[in-house]
């Protein structure tokens, strides 16, 4: 893979993660270069840009930085393609948020609804803003007000949410996909608590994800969320491989596969 460079970042990240990236860039004979990373600037890092085809890996910052300033054939996003709104659009009744609405911060909490009324919420955008969480709608419209009073949050009063009713979800996956096909999965929750494990992967959940992929792909490498509602399956997010966790996916072979696709396709 002579052509290829990952560009990883070196700070900021879990641990393990750093070291696993570099562990398998060195078992798939691929060049590394790590960076430094200064929270919320936009300014980019120094790396080596020549006829080698970069792929990156780091923090939100890192990734949006990158599309604004480069856009690079090695970071795996687009703004329009990650969304809730798009992948409703796209799979419909097989989201968790299907039923949900998309609205502003600003237009929710102004709305008349029992402050003890439990709402789930997360961005539409695939920008980690916040993290997705059940919030009661007095509790709610308290954090608007805090955020406003900061000039460096990322939210503002018409960032777009989803807003729905909690779901029970018992457990959730993160499947690796590589040119339509899933290359590693990874269990990371188990009733809401951290649960990590290679091993709990139903194939009822691959075959679920495997079918929804035939039908829609944000991009040809990304990550497809799955969670287990009941007796069914839903997806609930998709995400940009460049800057996902990898919690007990196999490392080594998502590096791999990501590394020889890109060699193909330079």
């Amino acid at each position: 893979m002579k052509n290829v460079r990952w560009v990883i970042q070196n700070n900021l990240l879990a641990e393990n993660d750093l070291k696993s990236l570099q562990n398998a860039c060195k078992s798939n004979d691929v060049e590394f270069e790590e960076v430094t990373i200064i929270p919320f600037s936009d300014e980019l890092p120094k790396f080596t840009l020549d006829g080698k085809i970069n792929i990156y890996y780091g923090s939100t910052t890192f990734m949006f930085n990158l599309y604004n300033k480069l856009k690079p054939a090695g970071l795996f996003f687009n703004p329009e393609s990650y969304s809730i709104a798009n992948y409703i659009n796209q799979w419909g009744e097989h989201m968790l948020n299907s039923g949900a609405k998309i609205t502003t911060i600003k237009e929710f909490t102004t709305e008349n609804h029992a402050d003890d009324s439990l709402w789930f919420i997360r961005p539409d955008a695939d920008d980690k803003s916040f993290d997705g969480t059940v919030m009661a709608f007095g509790r709610l419209k308290n954090w608007r007000k805090n955020f406003l009073q900061f000039d460096d949050t990322k939210l503002q009063d018409d960032s777009k949410i989803v807003v729905g009713p909690p779901y029970n979800i018992k457990k959730e996956w993160r499947n690796y996909v590589v040119d339509g096909k899933i290359v590693s999965s990874s269990l990371y929750r188990t009733n809401f608590k951290l649960s990590k494990s290679n091993i709990d992967i139903p194939q009822s959940m691959l075959e679920f994800t495997q079918e929804r992929i035939k039908e829609y792909q944000p991009h040809e490498i990304f990550v497809i969320d799955i969670a287990l509602c009941g007796d069914a399956y839903y997806i609930i997010e998709c995400g940009c491989l460049n800057s996902v966790g990898f919690y007990a996916a196999d490392i080594n072979a998502i590096v791999g596969e990501v590394t020889k696709y890109m060699s193909n396709h330079e």
